[in-house]
């Protein structure tokens, strides 16, 4: 029993205990992220919140399909956008923005200035794919304290701002001065 004890009292020494080092460093390699393999697909999403004027730039990636094969180093996208993640684009508007009634996709209809709704801005011209275009653009006209706009894509801001300056002039017949344009895919 003795032996016990000392044992014991061995053990629970007031030694201060040495610190382990958290790594576990085996020798293995480290993971290197492959800089090399496709990009996913990208959707981006022009979203606007049009009491503050603030448009948002929502970018989604969808994963590829097993039998997909990329094109210049990207992964294909869906032909069509399924019609969950449009709304999901306009929720991240909504949760910044006071009332969700004043959420809508950044291409707008002809008579916005007089119903701006989301039912009169356009999802599917508000969207550029990553496989397609490497832009998104956006031109607008003020309408007393309200932007309204026309979206496209493009292989360049010059030319997604270009396009959307066509397209905002055409349906709206109004100059569209304002402009700016982001990058599809999100910057790595």
């Amino acid at each position: 029993m003795r032996a016990i004890l000392t044992l014991l009292c061995c053990c629970i020494s007031p030694v201060p205990a040495l610190a382990v080092t958290s790594s576990y460093d085996y020798g293995l390699p480290p993971v290197v992220e492959d800089t090399t393999k496709a990009a996913n697909c990208t959707v981006t999403w022009l979203v606007t919140d049009i009491t503050t004027n603030d448009m948002l730039a929502v970018r989604m990636q969808i994963a590829p399909d097993p039998n997909d094969k990329p094109v210049n180093n990207l992964m294909p996208c869906p032909a069509e956008a399924p019609p969950r993640l449009a709304s999901r684009a306009l929720d991240a508007c909504v949760i910044r923005a006071a009332d969700p009634k004043n959420c809508v996709y950044a291409d707008m209809a002809r008579g916005f200035e007089r119903q701006p709704k989301a039912d009169n801005s356009a999802e599917n011209f508000s969207r550029c794919s990553s496989d397609k275009a490497t832009d998104i653009g956006v031109a607008c006209w003020l309408s007393g304290d309200l932007h309204v706009c026309g979206a496209a894509c493009g292989g360049s801001p010059e030319t997604a701002i270009s396009a959307a300056v066509s397209r905002c002039e055409a349906k709206h017949q109004h100059q569209c001065p304002i402009t700016g344009s982001l990058p599809v895919l999100a910057p790595r």
